[in-house]
């Protein structure tokens, strides 16, 4: 139970927070599915998929501070561990076409994944995120609301 804690940390400090892709190898699963607003019209479906992903949100959203781990645990089981975090991200960069603005932006997110033979296989988040929803909004509201 406590390795698969200690995945889930690697994968939301490192990768998550960072965009470090060797922490994305050692603790994704090839075939992970993420449920996150970052992909709203479904699914991340695989690796590959989630590194470009989170790679472009970095370089877009680089970390103003490190990424605070608030509340972690893991089920009975241990098979799914619940991480809630924040972090202040800086919008440094073009995101899906939103110009930078230079603003830093609260995240504040609840993930749960779940773990198979030491890889994530699922990620599901939820979040707390108006200012970087309204932010995207004139680009994300046409993927959501067809």
């Amino acid at each position: 139970m406590d390795s698969n804690l200690a995945i889930v940390r690697r994968f939301i400090e490192d990768f998550l927070g960072r965009g470090d892709l060797a922490a994305a190898d050692a603790t994704a699963h090839p075939r992970i599915q993420g449920i996150t607003g970052l992909k709203p019209m479904g699914p991340i479906d695989g690796l590959e998929e989630y590194k470009a992903i989170i790679t472009g949100f970095v370089a877009a959203f680089p970390a103003e501070a490190p990424l605070v781990i608030l509340d972690q645990f893991a089920s009975a089981d241990g098979t799914r561990v619940v991480t809630r975090f924040q972090s202040r991200q800086r919008h440094a960069g073009d995101f899906l076409g939103v110009a930078a603005t230079g603003r830093v932006i609260l995240f504040d997110e609840t993930h749960v994944a779940r773990v198979q033979d030491g890889l994530i296989v699922e990620n599901i988040v939820s979040a707390t995120n108006l200012e970087f929803e309204m932010l995207m909004a004139p680009v994300l509201s046409p993927m959501i609301l067809r």
